[in-house]
């Protein structure tokens, strides 16, 4: 080694370096994607290095070696849905071919492995049927994915090269874990130190008698607030005029967070109230890949062979997609079509096309040959769905629709697209997040809103597996960890972490039927909220002048003639329409 010198420091100094460099590793385990990247964050904060934050997945894989990883439920999904149409599925073999069965049995096999079941010994003819489309699905599945309970066994064989790869290890988020990595956790907690960072979670039972070091901490009662709100839509204008007053005080984006048992339910609101109060937040589960430019070229592509030519579909489909056969086209060519023409065949398009001289055409080229090659792919509908998104879309548009078609057939892909998410790319270590209330527990905020405490929807009821019901397997075996469970975990976790909590509920759905409130909320005292009421903090300009009528009056667009100049008609006073 060597060693160059440095004005006025001492030898000692300059050799000390060298031990300096040497780290100590130290492995995290997280529970979801938003505890991962916030341990990560956090570590870089503190300048800390050799830190290695993963799930438990990730854990058994890295100590099995041999760049194993665990099977992803995309990748399953896809071997499955080419799988199934060679193995005789018994009693389900009147639905192996709709859309959404590929990505139930992938569910079912990931929820038996992560139980540790063995469906081949069940007994059933069902579970019989499963199983052997489990081993024809492994078979072809490529030799560096394992199950969960291969991968810990693999791992418990090289369990002594532990103290080097894993170092001290700590579990953080977690207020339980599946029954598949248990063992692995166990035996580790025998050759290096494991502390189960449980906060003031709830620790599991089976850790008892084990020599994982369990830091627990009373739980807190922080402030609760609970509202009630017309629906939905009020909810979420709620949540947002509360996050721009703590904004207003000062407090940290990164400390807010909204979330919901199933954010699902309210996403579609909580994208568009976000961009009416121009505020940024991350929606960690992803936003709907249709509300971006590259998802709307894949649903325009999919409305196409779907539903048929006509010049109003492909029009649109051209202006959405980036690639294809009339990339180098300009783009004003469309002039050449008659705007009053439908277009519904490729025999009109070829008809209209064939009539233009080379004059017609932008750049005085004729480009009938090149249209005609692009309509008559559309035209052969959902034949062609895989050859037509390779040709016409690229980039981030051809992936998505990639995705779509290993969820499903091409006459699913107005389902399969709906369905699809992708990163907002907002950073949640600086921004407010929305979020699953599982994802929330794992890594809590200090300011909490939660949606949907309704009756029926936090918690969940617990439901029988799509395709082994409880009769054929007890839930309780194949599901240890049930939702309705795990709903009321996070919820104490979410309020004990918190510093302060709001809560609400709608008093009627979409509909106008009436909702109860959650049975977990029975003992607050709720605060009612009317829908037309004042805010102290509203969210957006448009909010904000609701609340202001007299100052909305003397905006131009409160007058009745600007109004009748926007929308081309005359507007009548109520008075005359009396």
């Amino acid at each position: 080694m060597e060693y160059y010198d440095v004005p006025n420091e001492p030898r000692h100094i300059k050799a000390g370096a060298v031990n300096l460099q040497m780290q100590v590793r130290r492995t995290v385990v997280v529970h979801t994607i938003l505890a991962g990247h916030m341990a990560r964050v956090n570590a870089a904060r503190r300048n800390e290095s050799g830190v290695q934050v993963m799930t438990m997945g990730q854990l058994a894989a890295r100590l099995a070696g041999g760049l194993l990883h665990l099977i992803k439920l995309d990748v399953l999904t896809e071997v499955v849905g080419n799988t199934l149409q060679d193995i005789e599925m018994g009693e389900l073999e009147p639905i192996k071919d709709l859309p959404g069965m590929p990505a139930a049995v992938a569910a079912t096999f990931d929820k038996a492995w992560r139980a540790g079941i063995d469906l081949s010994v069940v007994g059933h003819p069902r579970t019989d049927a499963l199983a052997s489309l489990e081993q024809a699905v492994i078979q072809r599945l490529p030799a560096s994915t394992k199950r969960p309970g291969d991968l810990v066994a693999m791992a418990l064989q090289r369990i002594g090269h532990a103290p080097a790869v894993i170092g001290p290890l700590e579990i953080q988020g977690h207020s339980e874990m599946s029954p598949c990595w248990r063992p692995l956790l166990i035996t580790l907690a025998g050759i290096i130190p494991v502390s189960w960072i449980a906060g003031p979670r709830h620790v599991p039972d089976w850790l008892k008698g084990s020599r994982v070091e369990v830091i627990a901490v009373p739980a807190a009662e922080p402030p609760v607030e609970l509202f009630s709100c017309a629906n939905q839509v009020h909810e979420v204008g709620e949540a947002f005029r509360w996050m721009r007053a703590l904004l207003a005080k000062g407090v940290s984006a990164s400390d807010i967070a909204i979330a919901a048992s199933s954010p699902g339910d309210y996403d579609d609101h909580m994208f568009s109230t976000a961009r009416d109060a121009n505020l940024p937040i991350h929606f960690v589960h992803g936003v709907k890949a249709l509300t971006t430019p590259d998802g709307q070229a894949a649903a325009a592509l999919a409305e196409v062979l779907l539903k048929g030519l006509s010049q109003e579909r492909v029009r649109r489909l051209l202006a959405l997609m980036h690639g294809g056969p009339l990339r180098d086209v300009p783009g004003e060519w469309t002039r050449v079509l008659p705007v009053d023409a439908p277009l519904t065949s490729a025999e009109r398009w070829e008809r209209v096309l064939t009539r233009t001289d080379d004059a017609d055409w932008p750049d005085g080229k004729n480009r009938t040959a090149d249209v005609m090659e692009l309509i008559r792919l559309l035209d052969r509908g959902t034949e062609s769905a895989e050859l037509a998104g390779e040709t016409l879309l690229s980039g981030g548009q051809r992936s998505l629709w990639r995705r779509a078609l290993r969820e499903g057939p091409a006459q699913a892909l107005p389902v399969t697209l709906a369905s699809l998410r992708i990163e907002d790319g907002i950073e949640p270590a600086a921004n407010a997040i929305w979020t699953s209330a599982l994802a929330l527990a794992s890594s809590p905020r200090s300011h909490v809103w939660l949606l949907g405490l309704n009756a029926g929807r936090w918690p969940w009821r617990i439901s029988e597996d799509r395709l082994i019901p409880d009769h054929v397997l007890p839930i309780e075996q194949l599901d240890p960890l049930p939702v309705a469970d795990g709903d009321k975990r996070d919820l104490k976790t979410i309020v004990s972490m918190a510093q302060s909590v709001q809560i609400s509920f709608s008093r009627r759905d979409a509909e106008g039927r009436m909702l109860g409130r959650s049975p977990l909320i029975s003992e607050l005292n709720e605060i009612y909220l009317d829908r037309a009421g004042t805010p102290e903090h509203a969210f957006s300009e448009a909010d904000r002048l609701l609340a202001r009528p007299s100052e909305f009056s003397g905006l131009p667009i409160a007058s009745p003639a600007w109004r009748a100049g926007a929308t081309g008609t005359a507007t009548r006073s109520p008075r005359m329409t009396a």
